[in-house]
């Protein structure tokens, strides 16, 4: 028999082999950080405006700032839009908070 004559590159072997484990290993941490951020900005819209809501009844616009500001800290995050309008009659108020990609809406009905 005739000795074994494979003649290969171990180390771009390793190395592809390498980038192909690690490769949805890096996917992963960034769909991760995009269903963190979902759930930042959809609990942050819900106890925001709940939270303003029960401060200030009558003009809840006035405690946005701070209720954001509070739960952006409990979150850890540190970029976060928001806006918020009411309907017409101002029976509803909207409040639409943004964490990174994610966006979620939340709406309240005003005490009468």
């Amino acid at each position: 028999m005739k000795p074994s004559s494979d003649q290969g590159s171990s180390p771009l072997e390793l190395v592809t082999l390498t980038a192909l484990l690690v490769m949805p290993i890096g996917l992963a941490l960034g769909l991760y950080q995009q269903l963190a951020n979902e759930l930042a900005a959809e609990s942050m819209a819900r106890h925001s405006l709940r939270l303003a809501m029960l401060t200030s009844p009558e003009k809840p616009s006035q405690s946005f700032d701070s209720a954001i500001e509070r739960f952006s800290k409990d979150w850890q995050v540190q970029d976060v839009d928001y806006r918020y309008w009411c309907s017409l009659s101002c029976s509803l108020v909207t409040l639409e908070i943004q964490v990174g990609q994610a966006t979620a809406i939340q709406t309240m009905g005003l005490p009468k």
